[in-house]
């Protein structure tokens, strides 16, 4: 079975996101080394499995969620010697991990793209799944790996149509266009799970927002509208930036921000709920994203009020309300609980979303090379 070393931009223990689903995938059909930055804030990777190997590298933590710690990063990649140093670590680390012959290499995130120096003849692959570019300021030598890993990539997918056009600008030879998806099984059946016991305690109609809340998080629509919805729940559950926690004090009685909790407990948080948001900022960095959680909620049969962010959202057959302003907001999720789609019709949509159909065009380049 032929190696490929799967070069991930966040722990496995994190939050579960297309990563871990794509490289679960892959699992089925190379020997697949997953590679993670080593951060502080997560546990170690986990003991091989069938088909994978697991290793983390260090890496400057400029995605910290510190800001202090993103800073001291910054000045680190500034110093000559450094970066270096840190390079030929992670480079011994990867050689004693993989062993002999020339894997596939598989990028999720231009982060460790020097390390493909190593494997000069062995085939790349870049899944470009964010604008990483977006992502707050971004140190000089991001770009620059983006560069290298597009320059030398046999083929790059991109999970948006704005992420595919930046790629062919960027000089890509070859740019599929594969989405993210859903695990749609798990989803779709999560209503035989236990009503979690923090949900529970919230009165109904419930108005979920699952995922991370950070710079893209719309704080003040979404108190506006809580605030004009009372008698419903606004259950946020996912991880809130340190930076961002004084927002947590201004949040009206009826918002409820959860922390975040394991991927094998979402499906019930979205079975128990009744309707699901996405209240994000208009930007460059949200207008290049296909939500994962949008198919998720879907496959929950979850209706979905979201702000107008992202052209991807329109390419649901309409089964997402798009709601610019508060008041805009708050009048659809009314009409929504008024008159409640059917969540088999929501389901059925999602399905042509699952994970193991829409990657596997994916795959077949991958065996091809």
């Amino acid at each position: 079975m032929r190696r490929l070393i799967y070069f991930s931009p966040i722990p496995w223990g994190g939050l579960y996101q297309r990563p871990q689903h794509c490289a679960k995938l892959l699992a089925r059909h190379f020997r697949l080394l997953w590679v993670e930055p080593r951060t502080r804030s997560h546990p170690a990777p986990p003991a091989a499995r069938k088909n994978m190997d697991f290793l983390a590298l260090p890496v400057f933590p400029s995605n910290a969620k510190s800001p202090a710690i993103r800073r001291l990063a910054r000045l680190g990649e500034a110093l000559p010697p450094l970066p270096a140093l840190l390079a030929r670590r992670q480079a011994s680390k990867l050689r004693r991990a993989l062993g002999d012959g020339d894997p596939i290499l598989f990028f999720g995130h231009p982060e460790m793209a020097p390390l493909a120096e190593i494997f000069p003849r062995a085939p790349l692959v870049y899944d470009h799944m964010d604008d990483v570019l977006g992502f707050g300021d971004p140190p000089p030598s991001l770009r620059r790996n983006l560069e290298l890993l597009v320059r030398r990539a046999a083929l790059v997918n991109a999970t948006s149509s704005r992420l595919a056009a930046d790629m062919e600008l960027t000089g890509a030879r070859r740019v599929m266009r594969i989405g993210n998806g859903v695990e749609w099984a798990r989803f779709a059946e999560g209503a035989s799970l236990p009503e979690p016991a923090a949900l529970a305690t919230l009165d109904r109609p419930r108005v979920l927002y699952l995922g991370s809340v950070a710079e893209w998080f719309d704080f003040d629509l979404l108190f506006q509208v809580a605030r004009s919805l009372r008698q419903m729940s606004f259950p946020v559950v996912g991880p809130l930036r340190p930076e961002l926690e004084h927002r947590r004090g201004e949040a009206p009685p009826n918002v409820h921000f959860l922390g975040a909790r394991p991927y094998s407990e979402v499906p019930a948080w979205m079975s128990h709920s009744d309707l699901a948001v996405i209240p994000f900022v208009r930007n460059a960095l949200t207008g290049a994203v296909d939500p994962v959680k949008l198919h998720e909620y879907l496959a929950s049969g979850l209706p979905v009020v979201a702000t107008p962010f992202s052209p991807e959202l329109r390419a649901h057959g309409g089964a997402v309300r798009l709601a610019e302003s508060p008041v805009e907001f708050a009048e659809a999720l009314s009409a929504l609980q008024a008159e409640m789609p059917d969540p088999e019709h929501l389901r059925r949509l999602a399905a042509a979303r699952d994970w193991e159909r829409i990657l596997a065009p994916l795959v077949a380049e991958l065996l091809k090379l």
